[in-house]
């Protein structure tokens, strides 16, 4: 009996990786100081009650339930980022193999399931690229993106005052410590976005251009799968141009904070 190829226990990593990238960080990210939450909401509800109480004491420390609640959110992101690196790592492995697949199909049904398996799998290193670069940012700047779990349109009273009180600050361009705190933390969020979204920016720049010259290496008799290596190089350029336009955005608004932070408290994203 023939041992399976060394490389068949990829498609099960990925798999695994995939739900784990989906079920285990908010799990794992209990282990740690403060511990964890029940739920999302439950999680919601400390974000709410800690950011009352911070913008009442106006001195810009973080109270107990908000500090945890944003060391929590810190964590869950680096275990997601990590998830979904490991999880990039293998699918970029299975690409040449995905690729051999594709070029060997032969019939009409393997052609077919071929395609579905190279949809499949670009898409999925996509969107496991957009988890990496975005919990990546949630871990370096957590407490701009824990806020996020706050209903700031809510009929919470007490988080109603206190957004309106934001508002009247920002509006007015006054500066406060409690506003200072979150000024240069959601500066650092954009901040580390502009820098990761201008990595990958390149990175995907480079990937295009290695699909070219592997393109050009093939030969002229395999067509399909020289469509394809070009279908995937312009791909990347495509994303590529995407995280450029999101770098754009947010050295922008890392240059002036103020404005975004506003519309934030406002309802905005």
């Amino acid at each position: 009996m023939r041992p399976p190829p060394r490389w068949s226990w990829l498609p099960v990593a990925a798999a695994v990786l995939a739900v784990s990238v989906l079920v285990l960080p908010f799990r794992l990210a209990a282990i740690g100081p403060g511990g964890g939450y029940p739920s999302a909401a439950a999680l919601g509800d400390a974000v709410t009650a800690g950011f009352v109480r911070f913008w009442s004491a106006g001195t810009g420390e973080l109270p107990t339930g908000l500090a945890e609640a944003v060391d929590f959110w810190a964590r869950f992101h680096l275990v997601k980022a990590v998830l979904a690196a490991a999880l990039l790592a293998v699918l970029v492995a299975l690409g040449p193999r995905v690729l051999a697949r594709w070029a060997g199909a032969q019939s009409v049904p393997q052609r077919l399931l071929a395609a579905l398996v190279v949809v499949v799998h670009a898409s999925v290193a996509v969107l496991a690229l957009l988890v990496v670069v975005a919990n990546l940012q949630g871990a370096v700047a957590p407490l701009s993106s824990v806020l996020g779990l706050m209903a700031v349109t809510g009929s919470d009273t007490e988080l109603a005052a206190s957004i309106a009180e934001v508002r009247q600050t920002l509006a007015a361009g006054e500066r406060t410590p409690a506003l200072d705190a979150l000024l240069a933390d959601f500066t650092t969020y954009h901040v580390v976005m502009a820098w990761l979204g201008g990595v990958v920016t390149v990175g995907l720049v480079v990937t295009a251009i290695l699909l070219w010259r592997r393109r050009a290496r093939l030969p002229r008799t395999e067509r399909r799968l020289r469509r394809l290596v070009l279908a995937l190089a312009g791909a990347a350029l495509v994303l590529a141009g995407f995280f450029g336009v999101v770098t754009a955005a947010n050295v922008s608004t890392a240059a002036r904070p103020a404005p975004a932070l506003l519309g934030f408290f406002q309802g905005g994203s």
